[in-house]
């Protein structure tokens, strides 16, 4: 009789690979689905909600997340969670997942207390910051929507470190299938706020009501099916928490400074512009963030296939190659995801801005902008700030693969670097130029961090640039810029309004 054959640690490993490029398949098609989802969202429901709130409580919406997102921030703990627990998991250390995430739920217990004092500072503070340009009935609105938004990033951040642990399993599918449901509660939600005329503030009650029903769906999943469970009692030893600290302590620098980039600008523009400037600029961000959420959803996929490599046991020079080699290949297919996005939107960008805001009238007691002008500004400003993402976005695996090899301080010196940058010359644009000065700050900001990027790419994780650059940029950018001459050229000859009728959408 033949003896059954042992499975040996390749086909271990190969069983494993196969599982996570299953899971990354199952994960992408559901996460471009809920990324579809959400673009439905703005096409549809954006336009309605401005018209039926106004365009300045509309701004008021996008002030108040600027505000709770600037001041509500992880402290870096969301990029420490997603490291760690890569290696654990890596290494088989599922009693090490159970420590760690208690350790970090305690921490971000620590932080909530700290996150009520914020926003009660800035609650009685709300008046004095912007009193002179919004009316006192704004200011009540603004005060209510910077408590609903703070009161639901006290309990979604803390839970945050869940999804760390479902993504640190590859069960991108659930994670993914989450964000779909929260979607269309969201959109369910909104519908019925306008429907009922309960204005902005029933529309983000809708938001974090889908928010929490997401935050308890992750804690069920973590705790029943990958039966990893939270217990305060337990934590990590003192070494392992130094460990942790000094990670965080860069990772917080780049969450710090990384909201003074983008989540910052409608601050900026509440304080030295008007506010239409944060209105047009929140459809600013709507927009960017769809483009965004497109070309990087598949980054976080291979977190724990480059921490696998990590802990290998292969030689420094094979880790290289496996280094430059996986993330020549993400990069490829990360430019063709981006790349189509934004040639798409240079092509016909500025005639769906018509389309899109056709009837919003962007009016206030401060100033009158024309529509037109107003989607002018909204689609250069799009085209200056999501530019760089056709180069960002397909090094996301390189930025991942400075993380898991602790090269977290020259990220962290790169995101001040940038937004130093972005701040010095973003007040000073905005007040003179409003929101597309805004866009310039950004622009100019992004490509200084993209050169010194890929300066410590090259010195820290010993790539070839040259080969990088040239397997995914050189053939990639020639395909791309044949794709935005077709693009422009059918646009020319085919309006968009003559072939795709999507006022009806507003009606």
């Amino acid at each position: 009789m033949k003896k059954r054959k042992a499975i040996s640690d390749d086909t271990n490993i190969e069983r494993t690979e196969r599982k996570s490029k299953k899971n990354m398949v199952i994960g992408s098609l559901l996460g471009y689905i809920a990324i579809f989802v959400s673009v439905a969202y703005g096409l549809i429901l954006t336009p309605r909600i401005i018209d039926a709130v106004g365009a300045s409580n509309y701004g008021l919406y996008g002030l108040a997340t600027s505000i709770a997102t600037l001041l509500l921030m992880d402290f870096g703990l969301s990029t420490t969670i997603n490291t760690y627990l890569a290696k654990l998991r890596a290494a088989g250390d599922k009693n090490g997942v159970e420590r760690f995430l208690s350790a970090i739920f305690k921490l971000y217990l620590l932080l909530d207390i700290i996150f009520v004092v914020f926003i009660t500072g800035v609650y009685f503070a709300t008046p004095h910051l912007f009193g002179y340009d919004y009316s006192p009935d704004q200011i009540s609105t603004l005060q209510i929507l910077i408590l609903m938004i703070g009161g639901f990033a006290l309990v979604s951040v803390p839970c945050s470190c869940f999804t760390g642990v479902i993504s640190t399993y590859e069960k991108f599918s659930y994670i993914k299938l989450v964000d779909i449901i929260q979607k269309l509660l969201y959109f369910a939600f909104s519908i019925l706020s306008i429907h009922l005329g309960w204005g902005i503030i029933g529309v983000v009650t809708g938001n974090v009501a889908s928010g929490l029903f997401a935050v308890i769906l992750r804690v069920i999943y973590t705790r029943i099916y990958l039966n990893v469970k939270l217990d305060l009692r337990k934590g990590v030893s003192k070494k392992e928490l130094r460990s942790i600290l000094s990670f965080s302590v860069w990772s917080l620098l780049i969450a710090i400074f990384s909201r003074l980039v983008i989540s910052i600008t409608p601050f900026v523009l509440g304080v030295v512009s008007t506010d239409i400037q944060v209105t047009i600029f929140s459809l600013v961000i709507t927009i960017e963030s769809y483009i965004f959420m497109f070309g990087e959803m598949t980054s976080g996929f291979f977190l724990a296939k480059i921490a696998r490599n990590d802990i290998s046991g292969a030689s420094e020079e094979e880790k290289k190659e496996h280094i430059q080699s996986l993330s020549e290949k993400i990069g490829k297919l990360q430019l063709v995801v981006i790349g189509l996005i934004i040639c798409g939107f240079v092509s016909v960008g500025l005639e769906f801005m018509g389309l899109w805001l056709y009837n919003v009238q962007f009016t206030s007691d401060i100033e009158t902008i024309a529509s037109a002008d107003a989607q002018r500004i909204i689609y250069y400003c799009i085209i200056i700030i999501c530019s760089y993402e056709i180069i960002h976005i397909p090094q996301l695996a390189l930025q991942n693969e400075m993380f898991t090899n602790n090269h977290i301080k020259p990220m962290a010196i790169i995101a001040v670097i940038k937004a130093v940058i972005n701040l010095s010359m973003s007040f000073v644009m905005s007040h003179f130029y409003g929101a597309i000065g805004a866009a310039i700050s950004i622009g100019v900001a992004n490509i200084i961090e993209l050169v010194i990027a890929n300066i410590a790419y090259k010195k820290y994780l010993k790539i070839s640039l040259l080969h990088y650059f040239k397997s995914i940029y050189f053939k990639g950018g020639i395909t791309l810029i044949v794709t935005l001459a077709i693009g422009l050229s059918l646009h020319f000859f085919l309006p968009l309004n003559d072939r795709i009728p999507i006022k009806f959408l507003v009606d």
